[in-house]
């Protein structure tokens, strides 16, 4: 390309607060980031935080606090928590875009880590305090965008969130073992507001009224000490030491055996922005049980049994019927393909680049019609 030309290139920084392995924001802005340069926008991932694993994905973003003003730069802020970030995107003049993640409410995290309660309070504050000063908001759910109204942004598009398909198994390892006993699988970090421990009582009422030696196999990065001890803790009191295990740091490959080889998929979250892997699990045709809350509901429509809240005993009579009854596992099973096609990568990226598309050109590349603008008032079915 000559220098005319790469003059002339659109430049979109993409900055997240941290960038780590195995993290669905992170694996959404590496995608979107190859999406972007593949329609010749120049794209760069910069982190306040890059873990080890990904320190070639990404570049620190203070390298960028000395660049000069450039009319062809867009920023694109990844908010999804309290960042240092802030105050950079604060003092630039160019356009500013900002994709919404969803912050979770610091209540579910003051009493085990204040450090991270402050840190989603502070984001809280700061999703507020961008609302003039963004000037197109991307929510990657309709739950997304609800909050965004609330807190007065101006111009809102939807922008599916970018979910990597995981490796497809040949037939010796797909197949789940024969045994009496079913598996439970929830994937998602240990953190607070996933309430594992729900899933841990729930499965104690389970195999003390429907099947004993169930086990439920939590897999997910430790967050907080302090409540990761909690849930290890519970378990020895419930009696269930060889019923459950907890499981960090898998692979691709060995996440995508774990979901073939389990009964049921769980989750009793008090709050999700999306629900990333209820559709890995649907990809894999297992049916879930979760409790409706937050963005779970428009997340898994009718591809889940969905409770209205963690009571143990619900929970584990409905792991039951979703065992016991074949006719309703396959009807959400099939429901769930259907609901796990629309949520293709490829496609998924396209409509990235469209909802992009109406803040700059991007070749080949129509924009998504608006899902909000506050000059009218309207929300678009």
């Amino acid at each position: 390309m000559n220098l005319v030309n790469a003059s002339k290139r659109i430049e979109v920084p993409i900055l997240v607060p941290s960038l780590a392995q195995y993290d669905a924001i992170s694996t959404h802005v590496i995608e979107l980031r190859d999406g972007l340069r593949r329609h010749g926008i120049e794209a760069v991932v910069y982190a306040d935080e890059i873990k080890p694993q990904v320190k070639d994905e990404a570049r620190g973003y203070r390298g960028l606090m000395l660049r000069p003003y450039s009319s062809r730069r867009y920023f694109l802020y990844q908010l999804a928590t309290g960042s240092n970030i802030f105050r950079f995107i604060q003092s630039r003049r160019e356009p500013l875009l900002a994709q919404f993640h969803n912050i979770t409410p610091r209540r579910e995290f003051v009493m085990w880590e204040p450090g991270i309660a402050s840190a989603m309070a502070l984001g809280r504050r700061q999703l507020e305090l961008l609302s003039q000063r963004v000037d197109l908001a991307l929510a990657i759910s309709p739950y997304n965008a609800r909050d965004l109204i609330e807190a007065d942004y101006r111009k809102i598009v939807l922008s599916p969130p970018l979910i990597r398909h995981l490796p497809s198994l040949n037939s010796s390892t797909m197949a789940k073992s024969e045994t009496s006993s079913p598996t439970f699988l929830f994937v998602g970090r240990l953190a607070p507001n996933k309430a594992q421990e729900d899933l841990i009582r729930a499965l104690g009422v389970y195999n003390q009224n429907f099947s004993p030696r169930a086990q439920l196999k939590i897999v997910g990065s430790e967050v907080i000490e302090g409540y990761v001890k909690y849930l290890r803790d519970l378990v020895r009191e419930l009696g269930l030491a060889s019923e459950v295990e907890f499981i960090s740091n898998v692979d691709d490959n060995a996440l995508a055996q774990l979901y073939r080889e389990s009964d049921l998929f769980v989750c009793s979250s008090h709050h999700e922005g999306y629900g990333f892997p209820f559709i890995e699990a649907m990809r894999n045709d297992l049916p879930s049980v979760a409790v409706a809350t937050s963005a779970i509901p428009e997340t898994v429509e009718d591809g889940a049994l969905t409770l209205s809240d963690n009571d143990p005993v619900a929970m584990a009579t409905a792991w039951n019927i979703l065992l016991t009854d074949k006719s309703l596992r396959q009807r959400i099973i099939a429901n769930g393909r259907k609901i796990a096609a629309r949520v293709d990568l490829a496609d998924n990226l396209i409509d990235n680049l469209r909802a992009l598309a109406n803040a700059f050109p991007i070749e080949g590349i129509t924009a998504a019609p608006i899902f909000y603008d506050k000059e009218t008032d309207k929300v678009r079915d």
